[in-house]
């Protein structure tokens, strides 16, 4: 029931996916309060608002509230980006991964565009960047023409990291309010 077989042989994903990425995201009940906060975000900014987790080398999106240039962003709910672009993955590689060092021993790194950092020098002052400010602002990195910014979110009881709170649009609009 995970697929189905259309009638020229080509195949697609079946509903079954569907309820199970729901009960995936019901199981987070961790962050059951976030849609509200997402959502106001959203709304008095007019900019796409992404809640990610740490997977692994990678920043995934487990839920947003949708701005008016949504249908630039390149991450939406269930996909992920790595660690060394974009708002959320470089908070994540910031604050939330164990070993940056050892993931930047891995440069450099494909770009996405002309203005992804890619060597181990810039990745580097970024996070000294961003650990000091406690933010990091991505403009252009990921898509030519959009900006983020991003900020880490830390468990309240343990003050281990827990996330990181993206909003993202149009680079001009995001980096004249910054």
């Amino acid at each position: 029931g995970l697929v189905e077989l259309l009638a020229d042989s080509r195949i697609k994903l079946g509903l079954r996916w569907v309820r199970l990425a729901d009960a995936a995201r019901a199981g987070m009940s961790e962050w059951a309060g976030a849609r509200k906060i997402l959502d106001d975000l959203a709304g008095s900014t007019q900019q796409t608002i992404f809640l990610t987790v740490p997977r692994g080398d990678e920043a995934m999106c487990i839920d947003w509230a949708r701005g008016e240039a949504i249908n630039v962003l390149l991450l939406k709910p269930g996909r992920s980006l790595p660690l060394y672009v974009g708002a959320a993955g470089r908070v994540t590689l910031a604050f939330g991964h164990s070993a940056p060092e050892d993931y930047l021993a891995r440069a450099p790194f494909p770009p996405f565009t002309d203005r992804t950092l890619t060597t181990t020098a810039q990745l580097a002052k970024d996070i000294k960047s961003t650990r000091s400010q406690a933010y990091v602002v991505s403009d252009g990195d990921v898509t030519e023409g959009i900006g983020a910014i991003g900020a880490p979110l830390f468990w309240t009881t343990a003050g281990r990291f827990a996330g990181a709170l993206s909003l993202a649009g149009l680079a001009e609009e995001v980096t004249e309010r910054h």
